[in-house]
């Protein structure tokens, strides 16, 4: 979407998930209650925009411009606002995120939010368990191995593996 002329265009209520808004000028939009969930909206101009209550859960909101946006109960878990452009502490304060939101470096999480997304990594890693390098005398299977449970389990390009069929 490019820029829309003809005043500020009333989103409000509807359906854009994972909608590709790269570049648009939404400049004063209502986007009250929109559903952007999943939606691209890097480099978005947003200033003036009215997102309060608007679902940007694990939008891109990268390098997009909030400048007077109002956010009030935006939801922005997992949303990417990196480089996110003219976003204020207190917009961030009246939405609402999780600890897998990436922020500005310069903003700071809202205590509801939760810690930083790598401590829920490591939070999942302690109730899961390390993956260990070897389990049962053979190999972990490592990134590039085919797999195929049908013919064996595992098989990589460094290690013995079963003879592979020719393609027709």
């Amino acid at each position: 979407m490019g820029p829309i002329n003809g005043g500020p265009i009333n989103f409000s209520f509807t359906r854009l998930r994972h909608a590709s808004l790269r570049f648009a000028t939404l400049s004063g939009a209502n986007l009250e209650m929109a559903d952007l969930s999943g939606a691209d909206l890097s480099d978005a101009r947003l200033d003036g925009a009215n997102l309060n209550g608007a679902d940007l859960s694990e939008a891109l909101l990268e390098r997009a411009d909030f400048a007077r946006a109002r956010l009030g109960g935006a939801n922005l878990a997992g949303a990417s606002l990196k480089d996110a452009r003219n976003v204020t502490q207190s917009q961030i304060d009246e939405a609402l995120g999780d600890a897998l939101t990436i922020l500005p470096a310069h903003l700071a999480r809202p205590e509801g939010w939760g810690g930083a997304g790598s401590q829920v990594m490591s939070e999942l890693e302690t109730r899961n368990g390390r993956h260990k390098p070897e389990q049962n005398g053979r190999p972990a299977p490592t990134r590039g191995d085919t797999v195929s449970w049908l013919v064996g389990g595992p098989r990589s390009h460094g290690r013995t593996a079963l003879p592979q069929a020719e393609p027709a």
